[in-house]
């Protein structure tokens, strides 16, 4: 046995330990990949969450605006005004519906309570919009009662998405 097959017998074991090794610190990076991986998916939804209840909160206040303003033209007897508010209220109500979570039962039920809401305001804008002189506080009766059922139930959810506001 000369020189060269030692050398090639040495070189051949020693390589098997090192190729062990590789193949260890390959499956301990991906390992490592795949937690922070996984924990960038749980942050991205954590933001994706909170800023959905920041949205919620901004609102919320917005739709109680659009109820005292749609009541105030029906009280004036503004057909233009009140018409203008059916579509903000359409507007902003939709808006918070697609920020609810339905997978959550009482999200679920307001959410209901705001579609029933927005397609009373599409009746009532019709009725409105069909007459040329409409009786503004019978056409719009059906919206301001949903409208005021989902005001009503806002409080809560408010509450409810304001002590969640800072949590992880």
């Amino acid at each position: 046995m000369g020189i060269s097959s030692f050398v090639d017998a040495a070189s051949t074991w020693s390589s098997i330990p090192l190729a062990v090794a590789g193949f260890g610190v390959t499956i301990w990076q991906t390992i490592k990949a795949k937690k922070a991986a996984e924990m960038a998916q749980m942050s991205a939804q954590e933001a994706t969450d909170r800023i959905s209840r920041s949205s919620l909160l901004v609102l919320l206040p917005q739709l109680h605006r659009a109820e005292e303003q749609l009541e105030r033209a029906v009280r004036d007897g503004s057909v233009e005004l009140t018409i203008s508010w059916l579509y903000t209220w359409r507007w902003q109500a939709g808006q918070v519906r697609g920020l609810l979570d339905e997978s959550d039962p009482i999200q679920r039920e307001m959410a209901t309570s705001l579609q029933a809401s927005i397609s009373s305001a599409t009746s009532a804008k019709e009725k409105l919009i069909a007459n040329s002189s409409p009786d503004i506080v019978t056409a719009t009766r059906t919206v301001r009662a949903a409208v005021g059922k989902v005001t009503g139930e806002l409080g809560a959810m408010a509450s409810s998405h304001g002590m969640q506001a800072g949590a992880p």
